[in-house]
């Protein structure tokens, strides 16, 4: 996480901001996933050999100021019931979104 934070320090501009929006833990694609596709805690390997991680906000909160000179802005989980009413099929869904800020030099 270190090094990506680093990165995405190095090429924004003082009071710039990371608008970040990915999966929230314990949503239904990492409820799907089948036991032979775990990497780690929460992260795992699609079919295709990409690459996703679940997140929880404070694990962000902490990934993005103790790696980085970000400072946080605004950090939501939005939890949604989507309903298939042709199949009749319930899908929980979870993502995080977050405003992360570049200090602005004086």
């Amino acid at each position: 996480w270190a090094t990506a934070i680093n990165n995405l320090a190095k090429a924004l501009k003082p009071g710039g901001q990371i608008l970040f929006r990915d999966y929230g833990r314990y949503d239904l694609a990492q409820v799907r996933f089948k036991k032979g596709r775990l990497l780690d805690d929460n992260f795992y390997i699609r079919g295709d050999g990409t690459r996703v991680y679940f997140f929880t906000e404070d694990e962000l909160r902490q990934i993005f100021t103790k790696h980085g000179p970000f400072t946080e802005n605004r950090i939501a989980t939005d939890r949604r019931l989507l309903v298939n009413r042709k199949k009749q099929l319930k899908m929980y869904r979870n993502w995080l979104q977050a405003v992360f800020e570049m200090p602005a030099t004086e």
